[in-house]
């Protein structure tokens, strides 16, 4: 009976530490943003992601980094970018990092 209890207690004990140290999983990476002219070299990026996350955009041009809390997952802040630039986002979630969605700023013609 004692056998039978300590063995139980140990693959319970195992099956515990294995679960703590099994792989999280990867996050997806961004969506495509929104893109939109806010003014001669700044523009408005708004999409979204994991609710509880921090979302960054680094401008590779120019080395310009901006960024917001995404409390309900969506989010949208400015960034200086003229069109042409080359653009990485992403999102952190607790500690996991998503992998970056890379695009180039394309805005939208104006209407005359």
């Amino acid at each position: 009976m004692v056998s039978r209890t300590r063995r139980r207690w140990l693959i319970g004990s195992a099956l515990l530490v294995a679960g703590c140290l099994s792989p999280t999983l990867p996050l997806p990476p961004p969506s495509d943003p929104t893109v939109s002219a806010v003014s001669e070299g700044l523009v408005r990026l708004s999409g979204t992601v994991q609710p509880d996350s921090e979302v960054f955009a680094l401008n590779r041009n120019t080395n310009q980094i901006s960024g917001e809390y995404a409390a309900h997952g969506s989010y949208e802040f400015t960034l200086a970018a003229l069109e042409g630039d080359s653009i990485s986002l992403w999102y952190v979630h607790a500690t996991v990092e998503s992998p970056p969605n890379d695009f180039v700023v394309k805005l939208p013609k104006a209407s005359p």
